[in-house]
């Protein structure tokens, strides 16, 4: 979930890995963009949580905002864990930090030469491992000139504090967002590709769920990912602005639009409320005009916005009003 995270991609559709080990530099995010990411994705998350047994009213009362230190740049990644507490990623830093229920804010896990950044976090209970995607957006200067390392997605012992297992994507890929399949693996949007992969376990060989041509239709293509309690994949594209679901059988998938009635300006970080409602981060670049949007994907007339007191409770925690603490 969570920046808008493909505002800081966008550049990596022109200059897709093609075998090289590195990629030339590209003018990072600016601040304001990244913080509009976080700031949306904390209110996610904080909605989801509030959100069983209470009206949303009192759920939208629920949001605050949650200071992270000036020493941490670039936030972007987040995820949550059963208890409550969050860990948030990165960037421009493998550095993941850990805050509890409490409040209380410190580092997790620090930076290692194949964990660099962490756009995307996924805590998976079933396993205590934290999976990271990480990519290297800023690069490093190499007699004279900015390189990239190739994108990387990993997974973590959290309780250790140790990359228990780390990779490139086949091809070069991107690794954008993760799903958890609720046995140990996950499910991965290659933005670059153009495809769904899953990975079975830590090590296990990547396979390609899906690479259907309703997955590349504009410049950039599957970002944000989740799973339905049915066990169907709903996935964003960026540049398009549309919604997939990805029904998974034993014999193959089925790729399907969800109709709705208007397009999503670039959507990002999606997250299922307990309910089954869908929360769409729409990134807005070109207009500004982020939201935080509600949809019911399983409703009688899935193309129905839900215009919730949800939606309007974002902008109470925008960058005009966000702090960061010493």
């Amino acid at each position: 979930m969570m920046t808008s995270r493909p505002d800081m991609i966008a550049g990596l559709a022109a200059s897709a890995p093609s075998g090289r080990a590195a990629e030339r530099h590209r003018t990072p995010p600016s601040r304001p963009g990244l913080r509009d990411g976080l700031s949306y994705l904390f209110c996610a998350f904080l909605i989801t949580a509030a959100l069983p047994g209470m009206d949303e009213a009192h759920a939208a009362d629920s949001v605050r905002e949650i200071p992270l230190p000036t020493s941490f740049d670039y936030p972007n990644g987040i995820t949550t864990t059963p208890d409550g507490t969050l860990y948030v990623g990165s960037v421009t830093s493998g550095d993941i930090l850990r805050i509890t229920p409490e409040g209380t804010i410190e580092r997790a896990f620090q930076e290692t030469e194949t964990v660099f950044a962490g756009t995307a976090l996924r805590f998976d209970p079933t396993t205590g491992l934290l999976w990271v995607a990480s990519p290297d957006f800023l690069g490093q200067e190499i007699d004279g000139e900015q390189v990239r390392r190739p994108h990387r997605i990993g997974a973590i012992d959290i309780a250790q504090r140790r990359v228990f297992w780390s990779s490139t994507l086949p091809d070069d890929g991107f690794a954008n967002d993760m799903a958890l399949d609720g046995t140990g693996g996950i499910y991965i949007t290659d933005s670059i590709r153009d495809r769904i992969l899953h990975l079975a376990a830590p090590g296990a060989a990547f396979e390609t769920v899906t690479d259907d041509p309703l997955l590349s239709p504009g410049d950039l293509g599957p970002a944000g990912i989740v799973m339905t309690r049915g066990g169907d994949l709903i996935i964003g594209l960026y540049s398009e602005g549309a919604l997939l679901r990805v029904t998974l059988y034993e014999a193959g998938v089925r790729v399907e639009p969800l109709e709705l009635t208007r397009r999503i300006e670039n959507p990002d970080g999606l997250a299922l409320t307990p309910d089954g409602r869908l929360l769409v981060l729409e990134g807005a670049v070109r207009s500004g005009d982020g939201k935080l949007l509600v949809i019911d994907p399983n409703g009688p007339s899935p193309s129905r916005w839900r215009h919730s007191p949800t939606v309007s409770t974002c902008p109470s925690i925008s960058p005009s009003s966000a702090t960061r603490s010493p």
